[in-house]
C-alpha cells in the first residue's frame, strides 16, 4: 500500500468518525473473485462478504434503487466482468440486488461475460443491467455525433439481449461534461453516475449521482465510508473528473 493510499484511508477514518452520516450512499466494485480472478481490480469473496455484513450490522438497507435520504446503500460492478457471474451464488445466498454497468462491446471478450451469459444474469432478478457506454472511451475526445453514438449504441444492444429498458449509464473512467450529461439525456438515460463520492441526493449535477470506489476497502475504511468519511475526496474527484 503506497503512502498515499494510507494518508486517504487514515483521513476517511478520521472524518467517518466525525460525520456519522446515515444518508444513503451509491457504492461500486468492479468484479468479485473465488479462485479465478478476471481483472486486477476484482474484490476477494470473502472481503464482499464482510462488506454485506457491516451495511446490515448497521442497520442499512440494501437496495436496488435508492428512494430514501437516509438508511439505505445500492451496489453496482462496473465492465461487465465474468467474476460476478461466476460467483453469482454469493449475490443469491445474502439476497442483494446490484446493478450491473456494461460495456455492451466487450460482450463476448476473454474474462468479459457474453451476450448469452448477460442474458442469463439479467433474467435473475436481484440484478439490473444498465449500460457502460458502448466501446468505454474518454468521452471528451469525442465528437458530438460519436458520442451519441456511444450512448445510443450501447442502450440498445443490451435493451435487445435483456429485454428491459436500459435507463442508467456510469460514465467510463468517471470524466464527464455538461455536453456528455446533454448527450445522455438526449438518448434517454435518466439517471447517470459519476465516481464522484458522497450522498445519493446530493448530485453533482441534475441526475447525475455519486458513488463511492471501495472495492479494496478494509472493515474499518468501508465502515467509515458507509459514515460519509470519503466525502472530503468529492473536491478532488471533481478536479479531476468534470470538464466544463
Amino acid at each position: 500500500m503506497s503512502v498515499t493510499t494510507k494518508l486517504r484511508d487514515i483521513l476517511i477514518c478520521f472524518f467517518g468518525e466525525i460525520k456519522k452520516s446515515k444518508k444513503s450512499k451509491s457504492i461500486f466494485y468492479h468484479d468479485i473473485h473465488s479462485d479465478v480472478c478476471f481483472t486486477d481490480m476484482s474484490t476477494p469473496v470473502d472481503l464482499f462478504e464482510k462488506h454485506i455484513d457491516i451495511i446490515l450490522e448497521n442497520n442499512l438497507e440494501i437496495v436496488n434503487k435508492i428512494t430514501k435520504e437516509e438508511g439505505q446503500i445500492s451496489i453496482s460492478f462496473d465492465d461487465g466482468w465474468r467474476g460476478l457471474l461466476e460467483n453469482i451464488d454469493i449475490i443469491n445466498k445474502h439476497q442483494v440486488p446490484v446493478t450491473v454497468f456494461v460495456i455492451s462491446s466487450y460482450l463476448g471478450r476473454q474474462n468479459y461475460m457474453s451476450e448469452c451469459e448477460l442474458k442469463d444474469l439479467s433474467s435473475n432478478p436481484l440484478v439490473s443491467i444498465q449500460s457502460h457506454t458502448h466501446t468505454h472511451p474518454e468521452l471528451y475526445s469525442l465528437s458530438e455525433d460519436n458520442l451519441k453514438l456511444e450512448f445510443s449504441k450501447s442502450k440498445d444492444i443490451l435493451q435487445e439481449i435483456c429485454g428491459t429498458e436500459i435507463s442508467s449509464v456510469c460514465y467510463p473512467m468517471g470524466l464527464f461534461s455538461n455536453e456528455i450529461i446533454k448527450s445522455a439525456e438526449g438518448v434517454g438515460y435518466k439517471n447517470q453516475y459519476s465516481s464522484i463520492p458522497g450522498a445519493f441526493y446530493d448530485e453533482v449535477y441534475k441526475n447525475v449521482k455519486r458513488r463511492s470506489l471501495v472495492q479494496f476497502a478494509s472493515k474499518k475504511v468501508f465502515h467509515s465510508i458507509l459514515k460519509g468519511g470519503d466525502n472530503f475526496l468529492s473536491f478532488f474527484y471533481k478536479l479531476k473528473h468534470i470538464r466544463k
